[in-house]
């Protein structure tokens, strides 16, 4: 065996383990909850510990795949240099992403864990996922139906049993008086985000390869899930923007066009049991809860109006550069603000200022815009729900996995054309050793 051979057969098998790390890194992401983390011992969100727990496993997951990735290829500095022409939104975005975390660390002394797992598990799966083979894709998409729908079951007997696959704890501390299920995916609002995205995704058509009753199946599960974890902007988002999608159907309808004419007889046998089983969860309570919390929010919309208040107490110069954090914390106490800023870009302008925050969500624009321009026009309801949410709760903001779960379903559910995958000439007499079946068989 020539050297041409062994490299090539070393680059292949370096290939499929930075496929087999993508795929771990998905189980990862959708898996490995904060909770979870603070089950097993490990201070990810919580006082104390040392800078290697503060970072989720998902993203020494992703900086392993991405390392094994560009090593699986023989001419590297041609793969890493075409990156930012295959991927110029994602490059505007790092450029602005690493900008703000040197500035977070100069200027500011402030920790960059948050910054690092909030975004860069989405970044380093747009990449490999557009390099990945058909198969390592299918087997994705697969994992992802499969973890969400198990999340969703586990959120519902959660609801039903009063009982946690894990603690509900948030910032090292056990939340008792919460009946919100969290699952697999941890944190409700993160749950529900995660949970509706899904959702309207299935809706709207996503994965043309579930048959139509799979598919109003799963869409059931998750919207029964949606009670559980008690996200309202969620819901409203979900409803409001699948009912925007479904104008579209439903103008084909009138004007005479065809239909299924089976999914017709499902529904008209379908919608009584559906009304009759939310009457019957009513009647029986468990709706209580759900309701009680579009009653009363406990000051959830107050927090967001009074938010605004925090603009007339900084300077120009302040909110510009970045308000001291010490005092800001200060005037939210005054304020009644308990659990953070709930929008993710008024959240940035206080944490970092208005001219890096302007920078940063530049960046992040045209991130969506690589994301959109892989998934196709039919996304753009997703990307409308996905700065939605962002904008009525701290979302990126914080510390949390929202993004990269949303990017993951976005490329795995709903895009899958590969526009543009890298490639490098092999030597044809060594790939062809590497599949040539032997004399033996």
């Amino acid at each position: 065996m020539n050297s041409s051979m062994t490299q090539s057969i070393a680059h292949h098998q370096l290939e499929r383990a930075a496929n087999w790390l993508l795929l771990l890194l998905v189980v990862i992401t959708f898996g490995v909850s904060a909770m979870l983390l603070s089950t097993m011992g490990i201070k990810y969100d919580e006082p104390g510990g040392s800078f290697l727990q503060k970072l989720h496993p998902a993203s020494w997951c992703a900086a392993l795949a991405l390392g094994v990735k560009i090593l699986s290829f023989r001419h590297r500095s041609n793969y890493i240099v075409g990156l930012p022409i295959r991927f110029p939104g994602a490059a505007c975005f790092t450029l602005g992403w690493l900008l703000l975390i040197l500035f977070a660390v100069v200027v500011q002394h402030a920790p960059i864990t948050t910054l690092v797992d909030t975004f860069f598990c989405s970044v380093v799966f747009l990449i490999l996922f557009t390099d990945a083979d058909e198969t390592t894709r299918r087997q994705i998409r697969l994992i992802v139906h499969g973890m969400l729908f198990a999340n969703a079951c586990i959120g519902i007997s959660e609801f039903i049993t009063h009982l946690r696959l894990t603690p509900f704890v948030t910032g090292g501390k056990i939340i008792l008086h919460d009946y919100r299920s969290t699952a697999i995916l941890g944190h409700p609002l993160v749950n529900s985000a995660t949970t509706a995205g899904y959702a309207l995704m299935l809706f709207l058509g996503a994965d043309r390869t579930i048959p139509w009753l799979l598919r109003c199946f799963l869409i059931g599960v998750q919207l029964v899930a949606l009670v559980a974890f008690g996200g309202r902007s969620a819901i409203v988002f979900c409803v409001v923007l699948g009912a925007i999608g479904f104008l579209r159907p439903a103008a084909d309808l009138l004007v005479g066009k065809r239909f299924d004419m089976r999914m017709a007889l499902f529904s008209m046998l379908a919608l009584p049991l559906v009304f009759g089983a939310a009457a019957a969860a009513a009647s029986g309570g468990y709706l209580d809860n759900i309701v009680e919390r579009f009653v009363d929010d406990k000051g959830s919309a107050y927090a967001r109006v009074v938010m605004l208040q925090l603009f007339d107490s900084f300077s120009m110069e302040e909110l510009l550069l970045g308000p001291d954090p010490a005092r800001l914390d200060s005037l939210m106490n005054l304020l009644g603000i308990e659990y953070g800023i709930e929008n993710s870009w008024v959240a940035f302008i206080f944490m970092y200022g208005g001219l890096m925050s302007a920078l940063f969500v530049t960046g992040f624009v045209f991130l969506l815009w690589d994301l959109w321009r892989r998934t196709g026009p039919g996304a753009t309801l997703l990307m409308i729900y996905l700065l939605a949410q962002l904008s009525s709760a701290a979302g990126i903001s914080v510390k949390s996995f929202l993004l990269n779960q949303f990017v993951i379903m976005l490329l795995a559910i709903v895009g899958g054309a590969r526009r543009d995958q890298f490639s490098e000439p092999r030597p044809a007499g060594a790939f062809s050793a590497l599949h040539r079946p032997s004399r033996a068989q």
